[in-house]
C-alpha cells in the first residue's frame, strides 16, 4: 500500500483491514508511522539486497548484472511494487529523522552494490562511463526508479524494457 499510495496516504485502518487484524493489532506492532517507516526499509534491504547481492555476486560481466538489475525493477513495475526507496523518498520531508537516516543508509547501500557492478565493468572493459562508479551506480538507480514511476504513470509497461535497454546498451563497449 506504501508502494502504491505512499506512506502519508494510508491510514493504519486501511492497513489492518488489509492484512485481517484489528486496529490495536496492528498499532502493537507498529505504534506509529514511522516504526513501520523503518521495519519496511529493513525488509526491503532484507529482501531486495539478497536478490541483488545473488546477481552481483554471479560469475557474468557486468552488462548483464545491469540487465538482470533492470529487469527486478521491471518485475517491481508489472507486480505494481514500485522501489520503496522511491515510494518514501518522495514524502522524505514528513519522515522522523531516525526514518531519514534509515532510508539514507539503504540509498547508499543500493548505490555502493551497483557501484561494484561499474566497477567491474571498467575493470574487465565492458561498460565505458565518465566519473565514478558510485556515481554512474547512482545515475543508473535513479533510472531504474524513474522508469518505474514513468512507466507507470503511462501504463506501458514496455516503455521500461526499451528505455533500460536503451541505457544499458549505450554504456556497452
Amino acid at each position: 500500500m506504501v508502494q502504491e499510495r505512499g506512506l502519508s496516504a494510508v491510514s493504519f485502518q486501511q492497513l489492518a483491514d488489509a492484512v485481517g487484524l484489528s486496529k490495536p493489532s496492528v498499532f502493537h506492532h507498529f505504534p506509529n508511522k514511522e516504526s513501520l517507516a523503518s521495519a519496511l526499509v529493513s525488509r526491503c534491504q532484507t529482501k531486495y539486497g539478497k536478490e541483488y547481492g545473488e546477481v552481483i555476486d554471479a560469475k557474468t560481466d557486468a552488462p548483464d548484472k545491469l540487465r538482470k538489475i533492470a529487469k527486478i525493477f521491471e518485475q517491481g513495475l508489472i507486480d505494481d511494487r514500485l522501489c520503496l526507496l522511491n515510494s518514501l523518498g518522495q514524502s522524505v520531508a514528513t519522515l522522523t529523522t531516525g526514518v531519514q537516516d534509515d532510508l539514507r543508509l539503504s540509498v547508499s547501500r543500493s548505490i555502493d552494490r551497483y557501484a561494484r557492478v561499474f566497477e567491474q565493468g571498467r575493470r574487465e572493459g565492458s561498460l565505458k562511463f565518465e566519473g565514478s562508479a558510485e556515481d554512474a551506480a547512482a545515475g543508473f538507480l535513479a533510472l531504474v526508479e524513474g522508469l518505474q514511476v514513468l512507466s507507470r504513470a503511462k501504463r506501458d509497461f514496455k516503455l521500461f524494457e526499451r528505455a533500460a535497454d536503451s541505457y544499458i546498451n549505450s554504456i556497452v563497449v
